[in-house]
C-alpha cells in the first residue's frame, strides 16, 4: 500500500511538471504589432496592479500615455503548426507609459518556442484592449473579454525561428528574432473604474522581427482612453501568449526566492 502512494504521488508530480511545460491554452491570440509614427503624450491618472506589484503590496501609478504600436490577432504557423486567430476582434493599442522604478527580475517561461530564461527592468508599455476600424469606418467598441497587460523591458537569447503570420492588414514570412518586452496580465483603476484579470496565467512575450514591408495606412481606434485616428506603418513585433513558470527578483538575496 505504501509503495502505491508512493507511485500516485510520482505520477502526480510528473503530471503537475508536464502541465507546466504545455503550451498556454488558446485563449489568448498571437499579436502582430505595427509601429505608430510619434504621437502626442495624454495626461492621465491610472494605476496598475499584475502579479509583480501584488508580491511588492504596491501598485504602480502612470500619469502619461502615447500609442507606439498598434496589435491585430494573427495567424502562426511554425514548422508547418498553424495556430489560427482565437477572436478576430481581439486589437491591442501600446501605450509607452511614464518611467516606472526598474527592478531587476527573471522569468522563466514556456510558449511555442519553448522555454526561455528572461531578464526583466522597468515597466514600459501598458497594452490595452481596442475596437479597430478603417476609414471612414468608425471603430467600434473593444472586447470585453481580452485583458490589459503591462509590459517591461525584456532581454533573453535571440531565437532565430521562421514563421508566417497572417493578420488583417499583411501575410508574410518573417524572422522571430530577440525577445523585447514579458507582459503581465493587469489590474487597471481609471476614472474610478477597476478593470479586473480574466486570464492570469496567460502572458505575453513581445519579440522583435524585421519589418514588414507593408506600406502605411490610416486606422480608427476605440478604448478606455478616448478615440484615435492614427497611421501604422510595418509591423516588428510579435506577441506570443506565454506560461510564465517562475521568476525572482535579483536585486536582494531577500526577494530572491524563486515565485509560482
Amino acid at each position: 500500500m505504501k509503495k502505491y502512494a508512493t507511485l500516485v504521488v510520482l505520477a502526480l508530480a510528473l503530471t503537475s511538471a508536464m502541465s507546466a511545460q504545455a503550451p498556454p491554452p488558446a485563449r489568448v491570440d498571437h499579436f502582430r504589432c505595427y509601429f505608430v509614427p510619434q504621437q502626442p503624450a495624454r495626461p492621465v491618472n491610472v494605476q496598475l496592479q499584475d502579479q509583480f506589484d501584488v508580491a511588492l503590496h504596491t501598485f504602480e501609478k502612470i500619469n502619461q500615455l502615447t500609442i507606439v504600436h498598434f496589435c491585430n490577432p494573427a495567424e502562426k504557423i511554425v514548422n508547418g503548426v498553424v495556430t489560427p486567430i482565437v477572436n478576430v476582434n481581439h486589437h491591442l493599442t501600446m501605450f509607452m507609459i511614464n518611467q516606472q522604478p526598474a527592478i531587476a527580475r527573471t522569468v522563466i517561461v514556456n510558449n511555442q518556442f519553448g522555454n526561455q530564461t528572461l531578464s526583466t527592468a522597468d515597466a514600459r508599455i501598458l497594452m490595452v484592449p481596442t475596437g479597430k476600424g478603417l476609414p471612414p469606418n468608425p471603430a467600434p467598441s473593444p472586447s470585453t473579454d481580452l485583458d490589459h497587460y503591462k509590459c517591461y523591458a525584456a532581454s533573453g537569447t535571440t531565437l532565430n525561428r521562421q514563421a508566417t503570420l497572417s493578420d488583417q492588414f499583411f501575410t508574410g514570412t518573417t524572422t522571430v528574432l530577440q525577445p523585447v518586452y514579458f507582459c503581465n496580465p493587469v489590474t487597471k483603476i481609471h476614472n474610478n473604474v477597476t478593470t479586473g484579470i480574466l486570464n492570469p496565467d496567460i502572458h505575453l512575450v513581445c519579440y522583435a522581427t524585421p519589418p514588414s514591408t507593408m506600406p502605411g495606412r490610416t486606422i480608427n481606434l476605440n478604448n478606455q482612453f478616448g478615440l484615435f485616428t492614427i497611421p501604422v506603418e510595418q509591423a516588428d513585433l510579435l506577441c506570443v501568449p506565454s506560461l510564465k513558470l517562475q521568476w525572482h527578483a535579483v536585486a536582494t538575496t531577500a526577494s530572491a526566492r524563486p515565485q509560482p
